[in-house]
């Protein structure tokens, strides 16, 4: 079971801006090395932390970041993967470009908990 939801450009104001809880996002795409190191790390943290923090992942797509096609990209200006951005009442509250391992997630998020 994963502890991530995926949200789309079409369910991100709803699922992220409009959570009770802060909520974690990491914009990922394909063939990103440190985004897909990052995965275990997230769904770890995303476990102990169930409850307390809502973590979701959105793709940003090759082509949609060549045609600067997704409004969300455009929003908050992701140009490196992965683009990890912390929310709370619907404000970015922190962001962060790149890899970050278990302890320093840790650190990142916790300024909401």
């Amino acid at each position: 079971m994963s502890f991530v939801q995926t949200v789309t450009k079409d369910d991100f104001q709803k699922e992220v801006l409009e959570c009770e809880l802060p909520v974690f996002v990491d914009f990922f795409t394909d063939e990103c090395g440190p985004c897909q190191a990052f995965e275990p790390v997230l769904e770890d943290v995303a476990e102990e932390l169930e409850g307390k923090i809502k973590f979701v992942k959105h793709w940003v797509t090759y082509e949609d970041y060549e045609a600067k096609s997704n409004p969300v990209q455009i929003k908050y200006d992701i140009s490196a993967f992965p683009s990890l951005y912390l929310f709370n009442k619907g404000e970015v509250v922190k962001t962060y470009i790149g890899y970050l391992n278990r302890q320093d997630f840790l650190d990142f998020l916790a300024e909401v908990l």
